[in-house]
């Protein structure tokens, strides 16, 4: 798995699991981008966070699983190296 940084948090979240929140979905249809939740949880702890900018090829919803795959390249820009 993989190690996460964000800004908001003084710590690496290590080999979370990943849960996102369909029903959050914010649409930025001038950027083709869009926005939604996700929770981070590791066996000690859960991280919120608002994942924002994660580019679409259109605005049609097109299921929990291409969301999924969307917030998964997204989150590499997070990933510590």
């Amino acid at each position: 798995m993989a190690t996460y940084r964000f800004e908001q948090f003084n710590l690496d979240i290590v080999n979370p699991t990943l849960l996102v929140d369909e029903d959050t979905i914010h649409l930025q249809v001038s950027q083709n981008t869009i926005s939604v939740n996700i929770v981070l949880e590791t066996p000690t702890t859960r991280f919120g966070v608002l994942l924002e900018n994660i580019p679409v090829e259109n605005l049609n919803y097109e299921g929990y699983e291409n969301l999924i795959s969307r917030v998964n390249e997204r989150l590499r820009d997070f990933e510590v190296v």
